[in-house]
């Protein structure tokens, strides 16, 4: 969606900064025209499904870069296309199954799109955040501090130290290994799910203030303290919307297709795969 929005400025600039060569670009040419090819226009709504097609490819592109991909690949694609026109390639076989392939997946993309956009709204939004995030099961989360070391005698000497009067910070600072450690093993707040089981085993048994006996993990041994306790906090609904969205959308799409075979007779004729 912000993309859509980034590729809608680009759109805009790319029109005026073309306006005072050609008096004849809002008049000849859609509104949201970007570029013309052979006279052809290359519109927002083409580079907009263009994004849909390759966003596995341009995904991770900066803005600028992926929006020049883009226009590039319509380009290619008008380019080819009229070639493939001039080469008498409208009646081939193969062509007609892409076509006939292409105008179902158009069919299915804008009917469902249309029904989920009726049954996924704000509204939605605001009550599956008020039940299940604002009134849901509320998380308990430690703020804990680790020192990372080698070996468990090394961990028994940072604990002996601890006992004898060492600040568990300084301590962090010289001793861990881990990347916390400059930071005097400071992990921040987390819940259970966010560390590996043995070490938030470990740290959801302490209580306030106090120290673990060394645990070992993957990475190494680990003496923790934790330094605080809480539930955690309700974010607020505009740090959510769009994670709620995409539940609401995958509930729905689902709920949709379901409905449908219902009333459908599916027969699976022959499932094994071609050898071809």
């Amino acid at each position: 969606m912000q993309f859509r929005l980034i590729i809608s400025k680009l759109c805009l600039a790319l029109a005026f900064s073309a306006a005072p060569f050609s008096g004849a670009w809002a008049q000849d040419l859609p509104a949201n025209t970007v570029a013309t090819v052979n006279g052809i226009a290359i519109t927002y709504d083409d580079i907009s499904l263009a994004e849909d097609e390759l966003i596995g490819l341009v995904g991770q592109l900066p803005e600028r870069q992926r929006f020049e991909t883009l226009v590039g690949y319509m380009v290619d694609r008008i380019l080819a296309a009229k070639a493939a026109r001039e080469a008498g390639l409208d009646s081939d076989e193969e062509v007609g199954k892409r076509i006939e392939f292409m105008t179902q997946k158009a069919l299915q993309d804008v009917y469902i799109g249309q029904l989920l956009m009726q049954r996924v709204n704000e509204d939605a939004v605001d009550t599956y955040y008020k039940e299940n995030i604002v009134n849901g099961p509320r998380q308990e989360e430690v703020r804990a501090r680790h020192i990372l070391l080698d070996n468990k005698d090394e961990a028994d000497a940072v604990i002996a130290a601890i006992k004898n009067g060492g600040d568990f910070v300084e301590l962090a600072k010289k001793r861990s290994k881990g990347p916390s450690g400059a930071g005097g093993g400071d992990l921040g707040y987390f819940d259970k799910d966010a560390m590996v089981a043995p070490f938030s085993e470990a740290a959801f048994k302490l209580k306030k203030g106090k120290i673990s006996e060394p645990v070992k993990t993957q990475f190494g041994w680990h003496v923790i303290k934790v330094e605080d306790r809480r539930t955690k906090p309700t974010p607020p609904i505009d740090d959510v919307r769009d994670q709620i969205f995409q539940i609401l959308i995958s509930e729905a799409r689902r709920a949709l297709y379901d409905e449908m075979r219902e009333g459908a007779d599916v027969v699976f004729v022959n499932t094994s795969p071609s050898s071809e």
